[in-house]
């Protein structure tokens, strides 16, 4: 199944029931696909993980665009499952990123790194199969309550309650993504340099991204062909920034959790999580210069673009 990235026969003459029951009906399929092979088959593909946990992201953004054509008495307990099930999905998702990077990671490639290297495997192991238990304890719980919801849900759309309301799905694309835009670029002018900033900076560029997999059809295909890679570019440049930030707290944690359960031990793996840890560090500023380089495009690509709706959502 694909990723459901984008979503075939959305027009912006379109009414928003319709347009709404389609995006709902495609995005929840994601979901409800890979929630069983991420509880039940994660050895067979790393990708059913991330593909649930992206999953769920794009079906919050589905929520997020059509609530007001979404009774509130549904609306809210489909987004709390939802979320669940992406905690869940994140946190197993967190674990298999730490340690798909170990082996590959060139301060533990030394002979004296080595212990650090099976330490940190193990105990990310550890980490990670717990995190699988409580992921297949959730798809449990709440797994056919989602799949209910999400055949639920769709059918219960009426026509927005808004002020405005919007007359059709284009006119609605426009009300949210010259928002976005307005919000990204703001954000973007403010030139964030600590990784509590960027990775903000990160979550809105996601709302963002995910809302032009929505309305894309409703622009001309610049939007889809230029402005969308650049979002999917920051949004990686700022993804190892905070990869980076959680990764140095991940080892700062277990280095002073075994301090103080096995001190003794401490000296022999020490070298070798502080050695990635410095190496995650310099992660940092790189990441800052590539954002920089990335800051200066997505101004010029701004001020450039002779959409409507692009020019209005970067006026302050």
């Amino acid at each position: 199944m694909a990723d459901g990235k984008w979503i075939p026969g959305l027009t912006p003459s379109m009414p928003v029931t319709e347009a709404a029951k389609t995006v709902l009906t495609a995005r929840f399929a994601v979901v409800n696909h890979f929630l069983p092979l991420a509880a039940e088959k994660p050895d067979e593909d790393v990708e059913y993980v991330h593909q649930l946990r992206v999953g769920t992201r794009r079906a919050a953004a589905a929520l997020r665009v059509f609530a007001d054509a979404l009774p509130r008495k549904h609306l809210k307990p489909t987004k709390q499952t939802l979320r669940t099930i992406r905690r869940a999905a994140g946190d197993a998702r967190d674990w298999d990123v730490f340690l798909i990077g170990l082996p590959t990671a060139k301060p533990l490639a030394t002979e004296t790194a080595k212990p650090a290297l099976d330490f940190l495997l193990g105990y990310a192991f550890g980490e990670r199969a717990a995190a699988q238990v409580r992921l297949a304890e959730t798809a449990s719980e709440v797994g056919s309550l989602f799949a209910e919801q999400s055949e639920d849900l769709p059918t219960r759309v009426h026509k927005p309650q808004g002020n405005p309301s919007p007359a059709n799905f284009g006119e609605l694309a426009g009300q949210n993504l010259g928002m976005l835009f307005r919000e990204f670029t703001t954000e973007v002018e403010a030139n964030p340099t600590e990784p509590q900033a960027l990775h903000a900076l990160r979550i809105t560029g996601k709302r963002l991204r995910y809302a032009i997999e929505i309305f894309a059809d409703c622009f001309p295909p610049v939007l889809k062909e230029k402005v969308y890679p650049l979002v999917e570019r920051v949004q990686e440049l700022l993804g190892e920034v905070q990869d980076a930030t959680v990764g140095m707290n991940r080892l700062t944690g277990i280095r002073d959790r075994m301090q103080a359960v096995m001190p003794t031990q401490l000296p022999r793996v020490r070298k070798g999580i502080d050695g990635l840890t410095k190496a995650l560090a310099a992660k940092i500023p790189a990441g800052k210069k590539a954002f920089t380089a990335w800051r200066k495009e997505w101004l010029e690509t701004m001020k450039a673009l002779k959409l409507e709706v692009l020019k209005a959502a970067i006026t302050v």
